[in-house]
């Protein structure tokens, strides 16, 4: 599940999100991770294997929801670096207006001091020629003017400036916070994971055994022609629609790897989000973001096309293809599949 109107965001490209995050799960530590299992470490090595089996399935939805809160993070730090960049962008211009006002200010002064020391009423009556001071007084006056238009203007400038210094510093502690909470996401994932193997090294060799081959039966009844093509499938109600439906089934059979949104590769939300993409469709990469992006509609309004967010804490999502389906990326280890639309718990539909 998973790590994303037609909508111009400023978000950061699908590849830089993708390398950010590879670099991430690559470089963080994944240490503790058995206590996020109660009883791990006293695990009895004969468990019950469909125990075992629920409690890592169980670690990898969490994992998933762990992935999901990454990808939003992701999403969220490429919106707030791209609005650092445009505020920065406004300080240096407004410094070198600033600057500008401040140089037109001194010309300013220097003129006003040139010209003042006399009282005007005494220069006029000594004044050789009084129509020639009436001008200068005239012009001089306009300079006093024009001097205290420069001077409000500086003063704004300075207003400005300074509220944009305040703003940036603002949000350049956020894009730090928000990358502290990417690694962090990452770790729980990778933690989890790694609590699931741990469980599955409990088992015994026989229990093993028969897990990977339940896990590659599974897996083979999944990309199976049956899975890929299921009969009673009805078309979409439009064209961007029927472009997305195709896209998600095009797409079965692949792996869901953590925040991935293909083209060998996703996980639930990368592949809504690359299914729509696919017909001019913009939207996040994250399933709590795509559950409000979009007008939400009723279960008895449901179409091909519709995005089916699932659990509380809207960590999950599929694609609804019709025939109470839908084609969904589980979680680490399953590949693209359809599901059956109740077959976790839905709350909330939208219509991109």
């Amino acid at each position: 599940m998973a790590s994303h109107k037609t909508v111009t965001t400023h978000r950061a490209s699908k590849k830089t999100i993708t390398a950010t995050r590879t670099a991430v799960t690559l470089a963080t530590a994944t240490v503790g991770s058995i206590a996020l299992v109660p009883g791990l470490a006293h695990a009895d090595p004969t468990a019950n294997l469909n125990d075992v089996q629920n409690k890592v399935k169980d670690l990898h939805e969490q994992a998933e929801q762990a992935s999901e809160a990454y990808d939003k993070a992701a999403g969220d730090l490429a919106t707030l670096q791209h609005k650092v960049d445009q505020i920065q962008a406004r300080i240096t211009a407004e410094q070198a207006q600033l600057g500008n006002a401040q140089s037109a200010l001194g010309s300013l002064a220097a003129a006003q001091y040139r010209s003042g020391g006399v009282d005007n009423s005494l220069q006029l009556m000594l004044a050789a020629s009084p129509d020639s001071f009436l001008q200068q007084a005239t012009a001089m006056n306009e300079v006093a003017d024009k001097s205290a238009s420069s001077m409000k203007s500086a003063q704004e400038i300075k207003r400005q400036l300074d509220q944009d210094k305040a703003e940036a510093s603002s949000d350049l502690a956020q894009l730090q916070k928000t990358r502290d909470l990417m690694a962090q996401n990452m770790a729980d994932v990778n933690a989890k994971e790694k609590a699931a193997q741990d469980l599955l090294n409990t088992l015994s060799k026989a229990q093993r055994a028969q897990y990977d081959t339940q896990q590659k039966q599974q897996t083979q009844q999944n990309t199976s022609t049956k899975q890929v093509a299921p009969t009673g499938l009805p078309p979409a109600p439009n064209a961007r629609a029927q472009i997305a439906v195709n896209f998600a089934k095009a797409q079965i059979g692949k792996p869901y790897v953590y925040g991935a949104a293909g083209p060998r590769s996703f996980d639930c939300s990368g592949l809504t989000m690359a299914a729509w993409a696919a017909a001019g469709v913009s939207m996040s990469h994250g399933s709590s973001d795509q559950a409000y992006e979009f007008p939400a509609v009723s279960e008895s309004d449901i179409q091909p096309g519709d995005l089916v967010i699932y659990y509380g804490s809207m960590h999950h999502v599929g694609i609804y293809v019709g025939a109470g389906q839908i084609i969904h990326a589980p979680y680490s280890g399953t590949v693209v599949q359809y599901a059956p639309l109740h077959s976790m718990p839905v709350v909330r539909i939208v219509r991109p």
